[in-house]
């Protein structure tokens, strides 16, 4: 039974926590692997790999602190939604996201492109008021009023042969990117898991 104040979290939503703000963001970029047909997102810093959330459609990867540190999309860009309109948030607050819970299912994503394919919106559930999060550059998540995982956008898709320019990319920020370990307030979000 719930105390006074608290809230019960449905057991099949994904919990995740917020944290914000922090002093460095970390970046991240999308590369489309044309050999594979899928869209891989590293995030820069990084961590060591611990577990995974995980769908037909996509693969996240997540660090022992629940960080998330690479994306997969699995479906192929012919199956993305192309949508003439779609523009990521103008505005999102830098944080660090959290991962609470491991080696569980995500939830049906919808995929929805500019015509360009150089932005993907990951829509987990539709709302017409949401916050945006910048977890990375290039990275905004997405949460619902009821502070649930509304959307995911990568704003930042290239065209990769042989994974070279992320290997080049990774490269480069390796040297001189500053790692990141903001602290402060933190705020619980989860997605939202449809019945079985």
């Amino acid at each position: 039974m719930a105390k006074d104040g608290e809230r019960l979290i449905p057991s099949d939503r994904i919990k995740v926590v917020i944290k914000t703000p922090i002093p460095t963001q970390p970046v991240s970029r999308g590369f489309y692997q044309v050999e594979e047909d899928c869209l891989y997102v590293p995030i820069h810093p990084g961590g060591k790999f611990f577990s995974f959330l995980d769908s037909p459609q996509a693969v996240f990867d997540i660090d022992n602190k629940g960080r998330l540190l690479f994306m997969k999309i699995l479906t192929p860009r012919r199956y993305w939604t192309v949508n003439k309109s779609l523009r990521p948030p103008a505005q999102a607050a830098p944080s660090d996201i959290r991962f609470l819970e491991f080696r569980n299912a995500l939830p049906k994503i919808i995929l929805e492109t500019s015509p360009r394919k150089s932005w993907l919106h990951l829509v987990f559930e539709r709302c017409d008021k949401t916050s945006a999060y910048a977890v990375a550059g290039n990275l905004i998540f997405e949460t619902t009023p009821e502070i649930t995982l509304a959307g995911i956008w990568i704003t930042d898709i290239t065209d990769d042969r042989a994974a070279r320019s992320m290997a080049a990319w990774r490269k480069k920020l390796k040297e001189d990117y500053p790692p990141s370990n903001g602290d402060s307030s933190y705020i619980r979000i989860e997605v939202k898991r449809p019945p079985p």
